[in-house]
């Protein structure tokens, strides 16, 4: 039988590339959502993971559920509350009052997953989010403090794990818990499907905020500039990979980079302007 992990990051691979392909986030890499407009986007992901905590920890007795369950390494929550305050200030308490129809959404396919019979469906949940984060917090913070001069680890609480000492091996752990979850067939197809719903989920929280991009084009100089910066990243990336890739053979670890910096890049290059979305 096929590892879910794989089966997860196979069965969600396009949607994956389509929320990195959407407005919000190319705005977000060129520097062109504002803080006020991304300020309340933290409130759109505030009210995911208050939902999908409070799940968790409603299940975390659950077998197969617990092997994912990470508290105080993974909870986003209290991080959240940070960088909300940052950027809205304490008013940022009443706007989580107010729920928008894809906030909506996502929380209803939270809680439906929590009270149903098969509360282990929140394994996508934890998936898309958790292993997402994880994966390019760090690029997304420093294009966030890049683009508005913001202060040395002020804004950006949500990007970063301070109890992960390594976020590669985590994530190799987590999937590894991945794999060990027991369900049968038809749940465990339930759950990519669940991971792909959640995706969709995700593009349209993003399409909420579209109307608020306006943004003003970069000059040629921050172009340059720009691409300066991601070919640094991508070389950051690429030592990272060699350093934390133990026991691998060299072909494997070839194929991990050219895999992943090819992603990386697609999407990056694709935010910037230089690759078309219909390549």
């Amino acid at each position: 039988m096929p590892l879910l992990a794989a089966e997860l990051k196979d069965g969600t691979k396009v949607l994956h590339a389509e929320a990195g392909r959407s407005k919000f986030m190319k705005y977000f890499f060129k520097g062109e959502v504002s803080l006020a407009t991304y300020g309340r986007f933290l409130v759109s992901l505030y009210q995911v993971y208050n939902a999908l905590e409070q799940a968790l920890d409603e299940h975390r007795e659950n077998a197969q559920l617990a092997l994912l369950y990470f508290p105080r390494e993974l909870s986003r929550k209290a991080a959240l509350e940070q960088d909300l305050e940052f950027f809205n200030g304490p008013q940022w308490r009443e706007m989580i009052q107010t729920i928008t129809p894809a906030q909506r959404a996502y929380i209803d396919a939270i809680q439906r997953c929590a009270s149903s019979p098969t509360p282990e469906l929140l394994a996508a949940h934890a998936y898309v989010r958790y292993l997402g984060d994880l994966s390019g917090g760090q690029v997304l913070a420093k294009r966030l403090q890049k683009f508005n001069d913001l202060p040395e680890d002020q804004g950006v609480a949500f990007y970063h794990f301070p109890l992960i000492e390594d976020n590669d091996m985590f994530k190799e752990m987590f999937r590894k818990r991945l794999n060990q979850i027991e369900v049968d067939d038809t749940l465990r197809e339930q759950i990519i499907q669940e991971a792909k719903d959640t995706f969709l989920r995700n593009i349209d929280m993003f399409c909420e905020f579209d109307s608020e991009l306006e943004g003003t084009s970069m000059t040629a100089e921050e172009q340059v500039e720009n691409l300066v910066d991601l070919e640094r990243e991508k070389a950051a990336l690429r030592q990272g990979l060699q350093s934390n890739v133990s026991g691998a053979n060299q072909e494997e670890l070839t194929a991990m980079q050219t895999s992943f910096l090819a992603n990386v890049w697609s999407s990056l290059s694709t935010a910037v302007g230089l690759k078309s979305t219909a390549s």
